[in-house]
């Protein structure tokens, strides 16, 4: 089954300004479950915005939007933020985890507003935090710990409530380059674990070299793909 499934999508901003901007322009994409896939491209190519339609945070002007079967063109506002806070996840370059929050309640932060039970809460923190190799600074605050070991804990922030997919903006943006491929292959791997399938825009090449498949955008089209794994 294909996770994600967009047919001639466009956005415009301010489609009815003088100053309107295409963003997107028929764009055409396919993702199948679990695959892991970069998008890259310049400043102001339209990866950010296709992932930001892709993901229900920002709505397209036209075209076709299927994830995971929801036709996300039909759903009202009450059933994207459904979709959003059961079937996605968001890591983000800037981490956004809460400084007043220790790591460890920032990772549990989705799970406890959702009233899950305590003990699943527990075993999905355990698990997570050995996998990322991050269970020394579940005591700690965000300002307390480097960038790869803050972006870890987004990470498992994202992954604890087991979304069907990840959308991920530059999360390697602010490390340094053995951290980045470090933080990469541990999304991966983890991603792997849970058969999550992973949209993830970056500007390094070695990092999108970590994928299943690249899509080169420019001037908001897709102008060609890699495969780089069957």
């Amino acid at each position: 089954m294909k996770a994600i499934k967009v047919e001639n999508l466009k956005k415009v901003y301010n489609p009815y300004s003088a100053f309107s901007k295409v963003a997107l322009k028929d764009v055409s994409l396919e993702v199948e479950e679990s695959e892991f896939i970069c998008i890259m491209g310049t400043s102001g190519s339209g990866k950010t915005t296709l992932i930001n339609v892709l993901s229900t945070i920002d709505e397209a002007t036209n075209g076709k939007i299927q994830i995971n079967l929801h036709n996300l063109m039909t759903m009202s506002e009450n059933e994207k933020a459904l979709l959003r806070k059961k079937e996605i996840g968001f890591i983000f370059q800037n981490y956004n985890l809460i400084e007043s929050l220790r790591i460890k309640d920032n990772i549990l932060f989705s799970l406890r507003i959702n009233n899950i039970d305590p003990k699943i809460q527990q075993e999905r923190l355990n698990q997570l935090t050995k996998q990322l190799n991050i269970e020394e600074i579940l005591d700690k605050y965000p300002l307390q710990c480097s960038g790869g070991q803050q972006q870890r804990a987004a990470i498992a922030r994202a992954l604890i409530m087991k979304p069907k997919i990840i959308f991920a903006d530059e999360p390697t943006g602010n490390l340094d380059t053995q951290t980045s491929h470090d933080v990469m292959g541990l999304l991966k791997t983890v991603a792997r674990k849970y058969q999550q399938t992973t949209i993830l825009i970056t500007h390094d090449m070695d990092v999108a070299q970590l994928s299943d498949r690249i899509v080169y955008m420019e001037d908001g089209k897709i102008r060609k793909e890699r495969k780089l794994y069957a």
